[in-house]
């Protein structure tokens, strides 16, 4: 059988037994915090076992995208390892146990794939006396082909930090003693390819809380998983899963287009990038994308590796974006969002590959002469500083480091590189608002004391309520006084605690006895807000009553740029593409700012576009709805979410009818005309596959609009020209300036070639060939250009290494003459070994190159590496 195939063999099988053939549900897990990404199939089922949701079905079978990197180290270096992987899995809630699951599993595996009934073996949970009886008295496995094992290979744990989970069976296939390791006690649990798992039947008894205590299911299920490469490799009999029929036609492409043979030293490479690129492709289409955060991490390290092992291939430019299309050519017809996507990854990838190209090699070069040196000590590990310096400076991932480094038979320093980790957390630390760097752990204290914080603010702007705790900035009190900086917690509040992008409230806290305290900020833990300010007059203590009111004006600008964002987000997809989803935000009274996924820079007439659509929509003064649904009501609607928050099962859905609909626990405006006007006033990139656009709403059209009619009226004072004017004097200014800049550039070219010959003189001969290094003050690029050129003219045969300071900036430049190239100098080679004495990198040509840093204070290191390095090309010592 083919691949897909056996994907449709198994589905047919299960519908025909009764199961309900549920989608693939996405790579990124819908409301489930305890993980990165869906690991098995059973995830989207979690709250069916644990008997939290109603159910109109009680049997299904799935083909599962999952993602797992446990072991990604290994991948592309063993037959059957990988990080993107599809299994195919059948489902009981409540429904059948172990008898038909154990029936189904062997009907599938000897009479549709055909198995042959003597080469499977099964294990069973040591304790499980229940499976063994059916697998050995009811389906007629001999005794000796069933192996008991201990809960470490045959108890299976939760998806994540809880769950349901309970014994297994796994199901193994014999394929024979040329596979094995030659002991003759080899059966299943062995290290060696012999016996390879192929399926694995849980049988769901219990639930796990999040501190690993076991408590009994309200009612049994089957969890079973089988690895369709896995099983593919089996079937078509090869070697490996990357020799199945699927991934042997991307092995295909990547040896065709890199000119590579599939064999030897080659192949693991090969298979990495055929196992990575169907990773990235598949997760960045579920809307994942490369970052320094959470899943985001972990794709940049897959596409670091990735990238890594092209290098091994001879491959320097950016390849893994190619690979895209004929990964989606493969897979498109089962999985339709990967054709919504192509562009969009393919381009965020490039993206993504062209930026650690840049450094790959330098920082490559850099961490062999260090694995050289190290070894030319006698010494073993690695420090954690240079480590560390690779991670910073050339972007490479610890865990790569670590995998290059063993596969040189070196260890990393890791709780070195931890300590300059945090050396460089400390340093970019911001202190708390209220000024205690201890303040977290005390809020913990307070949340925990106080309890849940009911929030009124969506209907009203004032609460009375009895004081339930009270700290200072150092611990819990009874009672705060005047000029006494602190927190109050009440039992219901108007207050809105930041969360969701929304700044936190700010508005006084006040007695009828006359005390006054200030919410500066308001923030939320668990379900308790925490109101932080000063006490500006009076005295309050533990159980006085208060009134809670919120500034008012600065809510409702608050409100107006939340609801904008709503607005944008719509018009984002309206005008760009469904592919468009919120990545993050932040709603402040003055201004919003909304990150979204796009793959390239938007044009002015696309922001004009966006911008029209929501004024449009803010001037027809349409009524926002607001409801509290079901969640899985909400998302059938329509509603749009937030990958990575956490939603409970009744959630509201804020609605402008006919334009947008999203999940959102936030403060919104009840009309948008209430909104006034929106500007654009920046779009940009935070990060790779992301846009960023800031905006402002009511006070903030306001106050540009002051802020820009004062500047014209200050421009038109220093010209002493009318509005009208204006433009006109500025463009004869400018033309002025250049004309001056250029005479200017002219006379200081004239005063760094005027000592020439003076440099020239003290140059250093080697066969033939002048080699100057000189640092030059001042100048820049230019002018280093300028004053190599014109050394080269005088010195026929002659290298040049320049460096200079340029606000603040060091630059290397490097240029030969051909007869000096002739000889073996490499200007492009002399800079990469010159420029991480300047904290950068850079390149070029065999006659000219250049590179930019970070640390001025190398350049004189830097000129005499490139002095070094000129001399021994030229053959010198």
């Amino acid at each position: 059988m083919k691949v897909n195939e056996l994907r449709e063999s198994f589905l047919d099988f299960f519908k025909e037994r009764g199961h309900r053939i549920v989608p693939s549900s996405a790579l990124i897990p819908r409301d489930d915090p305890t993980l990165l990404f869906t690991t098995a199939g059973m995830v989207q089922f979690k709250p069916m076992f644990a008997g939290t949701v109603t159910l109109d079905y009680t049997r299904a079978a799935t083909v599962q995208k999952c993602l797992r990197t446990s072991d990604l180290e290994n991948v592309g270096k063993t037959a059957r390892h990988c990080t993107f992987f599809e299994m195919l899995g059948n489902f009981s809630f409540g429904d059948y146990f172990k008898k038909e699951a154990i029936e189904y599993a062997w009907d599938y595996s000897t009479r549709v794939i055909g198995f042959p009934k003597d080469a499977i073996w099964v294990s069973v949970y040591e304790k499980d006396d229940e499976a063994v009886e059916l697998w050995n008295k009811h389906i007629g496995v001999p005794g000796e082909k069933i192996v008991r094992l201990g809960k470490k290979d045959n108890f299976w744990g939760p998806a994540g930090d809880s769950g349901a989970c309970g014994p297994c069976s796994e199901l193994y296939l014999d394929r024979g003693p040329s596979y094995g390791c030659g002991d003759a006690e080899c059966k299943p649990g062995c290290e060696c390819d012999r016996f390879l798992e192929f399926w694995n039947l849980v049988f769901n008894q219990f639930y796990q809380d999040t501190n690993g205590a076991l408590s009994p299911l309200p009612q049994t299920g089957i969890d079973t998983g089988m690895g369709l490469e896995r099983l593919a490799t089996l079937i078509q009999n090869v070697e490996t899963i990357f020799s199945t029929d699927e991934l042997m036609q991307l092995v295909n492409f990547v040896c065709r287009e890199s000119g590579v043979s599939y064999e030897g030293k080659n192949i693991s490479p090969v298979n990495v990038l055929v196992e990575h690129a169907r990773a990235l492709t598949f997760a960045m289409s579920d809307g994942a994308y490369p970052s320094n955060d959470g899943r985001g991490y972990v794709l940049r390290r897959i596409l670091r590796r990735a990238l890594r092992f092209g290098r091994q291939l001879g491959i320097s430019d950016p390849f893994i974006h190619r690979m895209v299309k004929p990964v989606v050519d493969i897979y498109g017809v089962q999985y339709p969002e990967l054709l919504k996507s192509l562009d969009n990854v393919s381009r965020v990838l490039q993206g993504e590959e062209v930026r650690f190209l840049e450094t790959l090699e330098n920082g490559m070069d850099r961490l062999e002469e260090g694995m050289k040196s190290l070894q030319g000590r006698g010494e073993k590990t690695l420090p954690g500083k240079d480590a560390f310096i690779l991670y910073d400076t050339f972007g490479f991932p610890l865990e790569m480091t670590n995998e290059i480094a063993g596969e040189n038979g070196l260890a990393v320093d890791i709780p070195g590189f931890d300590a300059e980790m945090d050396k460089q957390r400390q340093r970019g630390k911001q202190s708390w608002k209220a000024g205690d760097l201890g303040i977290e752990r005390l809020f913990e204290s307070a949340s925990k004391e106080a309890g849940d914080t009911a929030f009124r603010g969506y209907e009203q702007n004032s609460v009375r309520a009895k004081i339930s705790v009270m700290g200072s900035e150092a611990k819990l009190v009874k009672s705060l006084l005047a000029g006494e900086k602190g927190f109050i917690v009440l039992p219901e509040t108007p207050f809105y605690g930041e969360s969701g992008g929304q700044v936190g409230d700010q508005g006084l806290i006040s007695s009828e006895k006359g005390a006054v305290f200030r919410v500066d900020d308001t923030r939320k833990l668990n379900k308790t807000m925490i109101h932080v300010g000063e006490l500006v007059e009076g005295a309050l203590s533990a159980g006085d009553e208060v009134t809670a009111e919120i500034d008012i004006v600065r809510r409702n600008l608050i409100r107006a740029n939340h609801t904008a964002t709503h607005l944008l987000q719509a018009s984002l997809r309206r005008v760009l593409g469904d592919h468009v989803h919120q990545t993050g935000s932040l709603v402040e009274p003055e201004r919003l700012r909304f990150d979204f996924t796009h793959f390239k820079a938007l044009a002015e007439d696309e922001l004009m576009q966006i911008e029209d659509l929501v004024n449009d929509v803010i001037w027809r003064a349409i009524p926002v709805n607001t409801q509290v649904r079901d969640l899985d009501e909400a998302v059938k609607l329509g509603a749009m979410a937030v990958f990575d928050e956490k939603y409970e099962d009744k959630v509201r859905v804020v609605s402008v009818p006919g334009f947008s609909m999203e999940l959102c626990g936030g403060t919104h405006m009840d009309n948008t005309g209430k909104i006034g006007a929106f500007k654009i006033m920046r779009e940009a990139s935070p990060g790779a596959g992301m846009r960023r656009i800031e905006a402002i709403t009511l006070k903030g059209v306001l106050e540009r609009m002051k802020a820009n009619g004062a500047i014209v009226s200050s421009i038109m004072g220093a010209l002493n020209a009318t509005e009208s004017e204006v433009l006109r004097r500025v463009s004869d200014l400018q033309e002025r300036v250049r004309g001056l800049e250029k005479e200017l550039e002219k006379t200081r070219t004239k005063n760094i070639t005027a000592d020439m010959d003076g440099i020239i003189a003290r140059a250093i001969e080697v066969s033939g060939t002048k080699i100057i290094a000189h640092q030059v003050a001042g100048a820049g690029v230019e002018e280093l250009r300028a004053l190599a050129d014109a050394i080269r003219v005088k010195c026929r045969d002659s290298v040049v290494c320049l460096g200079s300071e340029s606000n603040g900036k060091p630059m290397l430049l490097c240029a030969a003459t051909p007869p000096a190239v002739g000889k073996g100098v490499d200007s492009g080679a002399i800079i990469k070994k010159a420029s991480p004495h300047i904290g950068g990198g850079g390149g070029g040509r065999k006659d000219m190159a250049q590179a930019g840093g970070k640390d001025a204070k190398g350049i004189a290191r830097a000129l005499e590496e490139a002095l070094k390095t000129a001399q021994s090309m030229l053959g010198g010592q």
